[in-house]
C-alpha cells in the first residue's frame, strides 16, 4: 500500500509495506501500531518545535533521534531523512540555520501525514 502526500515543496511518501510485513497479515496489529504512532508522534513534533525555538540543540538531536524509528516503521522515508539531517546538524552544532526551515516543512507535511494515516487506519478498522 503506497500513498503520496504533498505539502509545500516536498513530496511525502507513506509506504506501509514494512508495517504490513511486520504485521504478517494482521490488520489489528497494524491498527495498534498506527494508533500508537498517531498518539505519540504529534507530541514529539510539538516538543521539537519548542526546542528548536529555544535553540536547545542537544535535546533537538535526542528527540529527532527518538522519532526516526517510528517514521521508518510507518514507511515515511523522506521524513526520516529530514529528521536525520536535523539530528546531525543539531548534534554537531553545524548548519544550525537550516534546522528551522527544514523542520517547518517537515511539520507542515506531518499534519497531512497524520490525516492520511488516520484515514488508512479508519479504512483498516472497517476490515476487522
Amino acid at each position: 500500500m503506497s500513498r503520496q502526500l504533498k505539502k509545500s515543496n516536498a513530496d511525502f511518501n507513506l509506504d506501509l509495506s514494512y508495517l504490513q510485513d511486520v504485521a504478517n497479515g494482521s490488520n489489528e496489529f497494524m491498527i495498534e501500531m498506527m494508533e500508537m504512532f498517531l498518539k505519540q508522534t504529534p507530541g514529539y513534533f510539538e516538543q521539537l518545535d519548542q526546542l528548536i525555538k529555544d535553540e536547545n540543540w542537544p535535546v533537538v538531536a535526542d528527540i529527532s533521534h527518538k522519532i526516526k524509528p517510528s517514521l521508518t516503521f510507518m514507511g515515511i522515508e523522506s521524513a526520516r531523512v529530514s529528521l536525520d539531517e536535523i539530528e546531525h546538524n543539531a548534534r554537531n552544532l553545524k548548519n544550525l540555520e537550516t534546522i528551522t526551515p527544514a523542520f517547518k516543512i517537515l511539520k507542515e507535511m506531518s499534519v497531512q501525514l497524520f490525516i492520511k494515516l488516520a484515514q488508512v487506519k479508519s479504512d483498516l478498522e472497517k476490515t476487522v
